[in-house]
């Protein structure tokens, strides 16, 4: 057909020559092969019903509910029991807990889990060796004797007399990763447990006899710690890595010089020994746990300021020296302190 002639007349719509598939576009028929697109084909009824089946189910299950609770509420007051449900939800309280309450004594919570040790521990402010008390009579408890270098590595130490009146000390130590407790003595290591949170412990150590023996500490106490006397080391030249520690005893022994002479115990174990020689020179004995004795290789400076006493200088035992510092009289004076015994001297 050339350009500009009319429609076909056997095609109602649509131009002469269009595709008959796309002639009648929104009619559907078999003639142009269109196929009638889906539509929402649901019910009017069906959402409704859905929402009714389910109000249905919910309120069976109520029923279902009830009943079983009054069925437990029967068979309880057929028992003799009567339950007030407010009253069954709360924590029961027993006869104790009331009076502990009472008196004003935390109570701990129905459920929370009570450390049975705790009743065994010995009183505060006490050690226990092998059963035998003994009043803890100073302490001071994490410390950090190598900071700012370090300052993971912790220690609480507890000094305290034993039967026979001689020196004994318990450090317990914790190095950023594992626990541990040390005596004076040679005694081995073998374990620690904790006893609840108040900083209670048991350190168990295997005696020069071979046996094991336990050492309990119960430092809950309202005494301050004495952590204000303190030795002070450090390798010559680097005061930037100084390694500290408490003095946890200081005695005087008037006995057999001129002039008295300072003793003291510290944390970690170690010992000193101040001797003036008069005005502001003496000698520093140091003895570190399981080291030589070192001693000042010059004079050392003693310094008096009110009630506190300052020494100084190098200490060596031939070959290593230490740059030390001890000062006393924060928590103990010279003279407050005790009286020495012939088993206090180096």
């Amino acid at each position: 057909m050339a350009f500009g002639e009319a429609d076909d007349p056997t095609v109602p719509t649509g131009r002469a020559g269009a595709d008959p598939l796309l002639a009648f576009p929104t009619e559907a028929t078999g003639h142009t092969g269109q196929i009638e697109r889906p539509g929402d084909q649901t019910p009017w009824w069906f959402i409704p019903g859905l929402c009714a089946v389910a109000v249905f189910f919910i309120g069976l299950l109520a029923t279902i509910n009830q009943d079983r609770a009054s069925d437990r509420l029967a068979a309880e007051e057929r028992a003799g029991v009567v339950v007030d449900p407010d009253v069954a939800a709360a924590p029961s309280e027993t006869p104790d807990s009331q009076a502990s309450a009472a008196a004003g004594e935390t109570v701990p919570a129905v459920g929370d889990a009570v450390d049975p040790r705790l009743e065994a521990l010995p009183p505060a402010g006490v050690v226990s060796v092998g059963g035998q008390e003994f009043p803890i009579v100073s302490r001071c408890e994490v410390q950090l004797p190598f900071d700012p270098a370090d300052t993971e590595f912790q220690v609480s130490s507890y000094f305290f007399f034993d039967e026979a009146d001689e020196r004994q000390l318990v450090d317990r130590i914790f190095d950023g990763q594992t626990e541990r407790a040390r005596l004076l003595g040679d005694e081995r290591f073998v374990e620690l447990d904790e006893i609840g949170d108040a900083g209670a412990f048991a350190a168990t150590f295997t005696g020069s006899d071979g046996a094991d023996f336990e050492i309990v500490v119960n430092p809950a106490t309202d005494t301050e710690p004495q952590c204000g006397d303190r030795v002070v080391t450090n390798e010559p030249g680097q005061f930037s890595e100084p390694h500290t520690r408490i003095i946890l005893d200081v005695c005087i022994d008037r006995t057999t010089d001129a002039f008295a002479t300072v003793v003291g115990l510290t944390s970690e174990g170690a010992r000193f020994e101040i001797l003036q020689a008069g005005g502001e020179l003496g000698e520093i004995v140091f003895v570190e746990r399981g080291i030589a004795a070192k001693r000042t290789t010059a004079p050392a400076f003693i310094i008096r300021n009110g009630d506190i006493t300052s020494a100084s200088g190098v200490v060596s035992e031939g070959t290593n020296d230490l740059d030390i510092t001890i000062d006393i009289g924060s928590e103990v004076t010279e003279a407050d302190a005790r009286t020495c015994v012939p088993s206090d001297r180096l």
